[in-house]
């Protein structure tokens, strides 16, 4: 995720990179009852939008901190964390 860029985040349940719900499916597979999944999980290949990152690049403390603002930064952290009982 590029500094100074907002977008709607989310952490992927399959591979944990953090993407865009735009350009992920995350809608869809949110409608439809499935994991959210980011666009190389979902269909196959990175958009290219922006670089691939997992979300240890910044750490479970951020990605809370960011959710905590409501603002759209990150929107499924908490519920991430804990189903991977790291919170």
């Amino acid at each position: 995720m590029q500094k100074g860029i907002q977008m709607s985040s989310y952490i992927c349940e399959k591979c944990g990179s953090i993407e865009n719900t735009a350009l992920g499916g995350y809608w869809k597979n949110l409608r439809d009852k499935k994991p959210v999944m980011c666009s190389e999980c979902n269909f196959g290949n990175w958009h290219g939008e922006f670089p691939k990152e997992h979300w240890s690049k910044y750490g479970v403390k951020q990605l809370l901190e960011w959710e905590k603002r409501n603002d759209g930064s990150m929107i499924n952290a908490t519920e991430y964390f804990h189903r991977k009982g790291l919170v």
